[in-house]
């Protein structure tokens, strides 16, 4: 059963197609043991990068892919990493399955990803750029 409705899917499908220029490379890491939304978020993802093909995305398990998991840091399940074309990590996390206001977010981030621009102002850029240290901003959310 599809996670994403038909009238929802071809809206996204249209947003892509008019909105992305580049390609948004994503890729998932899940668990089969004690995730309880790693395979609705695995299904979410690939209805998604089935509806454009400036969509790459890549799924990794924990276990089979240590590699990857320590590459990117993940340490929480189900995790969605947005990465650049050569893998470089953009810093962009999902963790959690993106329901509910999460997934126009979600939608909102493949798109300015794949644009590699987001809506910031100017001046919001600059002074982000003044940031000497590493920064950790996390947004805690349930589902409802």
């Amino acid at each position: 059963m599809a996670k994403i409705d038909e009238k929802d899917r071809e809206t996204i499908r249209n947003m892509f197609a008019e909105q992305m220029q580049g390609t948004a490379h994503i890729r998932f890491f899940s668990s089969k043991e004690g995730c309880d939304y790693c395979e609705d978020t695995k299904e979410i993802l690939e209805e998604l990068a089935e509806l454009s093909d400036k969509i790459d995305l890549q799924l990794f398990d924990k276990d089979e892919n240590p590699d990857e998991v320590n590459r990117y840091g993940v340490d929480k399940y189900p995790a969605i990493v947005f990465v650049k074309e050569d893998g470089t990590d953009t810093g962009v996390r999902f963790y959690g399955i993106p329901s509910g206001y999460e997934f126009s977010t979600l939608i909102e981030d493949i798109i300015d990803i794949a644009n590699d621009k987001t809506a910031l102002s100017p001046a919001t850029i600059e002074q982000l750029k003044q940031i000497t240290q590493d920064v950790n901003i996390s947004v805690f959310v349930t589902p409802t």
